[in-house]
């Protein structure tokens, strides 16, 4: 499979409004969603979002070895990188998290590489990702078991031609995001 920014370009416009209006209960803003929901909602641009299940500090970790993509977005470090302690290997689990004393986890997100038996193409976008309030991380052994459903109505024209109302499996993943909250 060749790999693609396909899902980089054109989505600046995306970045200023709220991916989840398709959604009845916001993610983003909701502060009564646990980190166990939303694994899979679709993020489109491979950048967290400001806030997560209604939290907004952050911790992040990159995976090792990524391919470079060209137009990916660069990698950050998190709003509060220190609440959360990260184990990063080669091999599975890939990237693994805990959070330190006096913090808990509201929600995860992830950049992952998305594909699919029919698509030949690997395409870089962000979604949710599932987590306990304390620890967490990607799949330990085998394959990812989070399916990723793109919206039909994707605000990103040529996302909604070629891949609106599709399932994606996960590829990989590039980088997760942390959102965590004091105690």
């Amino acid at each position: 499979m060749r790999t693609t920014a396909a899902l980089v370009t054109g989505f600046l416009a995306s970045l200023l409004t709220t991916a989840p209006a398709l959604a009845k209960v916001n993610p983003e803003a909701n502060a009564k969603l646990g980190p166990t929901q939303n694994a899979g909602h679709y993020l489109s641009y491979p950048t967290p979002t400001y806030q997560w299940h209604g939290c907004k500090l952050t911790s992040r970790a990159q995976a090792l070895n990524l391919e470079e993509i060209p137009g990916a977005p660069a990698f950050g470090k998190g709003t509060k990188q220190s609440a959360v302690t990260f184990t990063v290997t080669p091999t599975q689990p890939y990237i693994s998290w805990k959070v330190k004393a006096g913090y808990k986890i509201c929600g995860v997100q992830a950049s992952v590489l998305l594909g699919r038996p029919d698509d030949g193409t690997l395409h870089l976008a962000e979604i949710g990702y599932t987590s306990s309030t304390t620890k967490g991380s990607t799949v330990v052994s085998g394959f990812e078991t989070i399916k990723v459903k793109i919206p039909k109505d994707e605000p990103d024209e040529e996302v909604r031609r070629t891949m609106g109302g599709k399932v994606y499996s996960i590829a990989s993943p590039r980088d997760i995001t942390v959102f965590v909250k004091k105690k």
